[in-house]
């Protein structure tokens, strides 16, 4: 059994080892694969504007002002509606470009973050650590299994907003499991992090609460808490979660596993 105060104790300690290094993780961390915003759609005189969002970019219409230059330079109908389509397409492809993205860079990354900060748990860890998502000869796979995580996760959302909160725990573990063992399968992954997180993910939540303190802190000081103290002593603690939680995942098991290194 574990405690915040001993996962946050022990990540505090890992992450003050090497603080300068692990500030610089969090912060690569954070900017690309940080929380992302929802898709939402604003109304302005009754009209709705088409807006994407993607690993917290967001596209808007009005940004590209593609009706309203037609508007202004012409009065013909047909024009405004080829400068309307045209926009449509672009905004499309920008889209596009940003999932892809997401999909074939920022993944890596998130995977690569988590075995950084899983080494720095047992010694100072380097940045290289960072792009081990790219050179395990696991690349594809790290992709997939991630991409089919967040898709999940987007589908359970769709029930309501509860459903894909469950998922998002029980997946919660996979870029873990994927930055510790690369050789293991995208359906040993999910299955390992489910059974991993099964009775634990109220007190995940809950460690996630102990958090806010910080976040609002960090909000108040224009990011800078988050930045040099508040990101990376929750990326350490979250590795700490992983480390006892597959400790126990192990330890309760008596069965040859070939993910086991306990």
């Amino acid at each position: 059994m574990w405690t915040r105060e001993q996962l946050k104790t022990r990540g505090k300690a890992a992450f003050l080892r090497n603080y300068w290094i692990c500030v610089v993780a969090a912060l690569i961390l954070t900017l690309l694969v940080g929380s992302g915003t929802s898709n939402s759609g604003n109304s302005n005189n009754g009209n709705q504007h088409n807006t994407s969002s993607i690993s917290g970019f967001t596209i808007s219409s009005d940004n590209l002002n593609v009706a309203s230059f037609a508007e202004r330079f012409t009065p013909l109908g047909p024009v405004k509606f080829v400068f309307s389509v045209f926009g449509g397409i672009v905004l499309l492809i920008i889209g596009l470009a940003f999932i892809l993205i997401d999909i074939f860079i920022l993944a890596p990354f998130e995977v690569g973050g988590a075995r950084f900060f899983i080494e720095n748990s047992m010694e100072k860890a380097g940045l290289g650590y960072m792009l081990s998502g790219f050179q395990n000869g696991a690349y594809g796979k790290t992709v997939w299994t991630l991409f089919l995580m967040k898709l999940y996760t987007f589908l359970w959302s769709l029930l309501l907003i509860i459903p894909g909160i469950v998922k998002s725990y029980e997946y919660r573990m996979v870029p873990y499991l994927l930055a510790d063992c690369p050789d293991l399968s995208t359906e040993d992954a999910f299955r390992i992090s489910r059974e991993m997180m099964d009775g634990e993910k109220m007190n995940a939540f809950i460690l996630d609460l102990s958090f806010i303190g910080w976040k609002i802190l960090s909000s108040i000081t224009c990011g800078l808490v988050g930045l040099f103290y508040a990101n990376p002593y929750e990326y350490a603690t979250d590795a700490e979660l992983f480390l006892i939680l597959k400790q126990n995942y192990f330890s309760g098991r008596s069965y040859s596993n070939t993910y086991q290194t306990y």
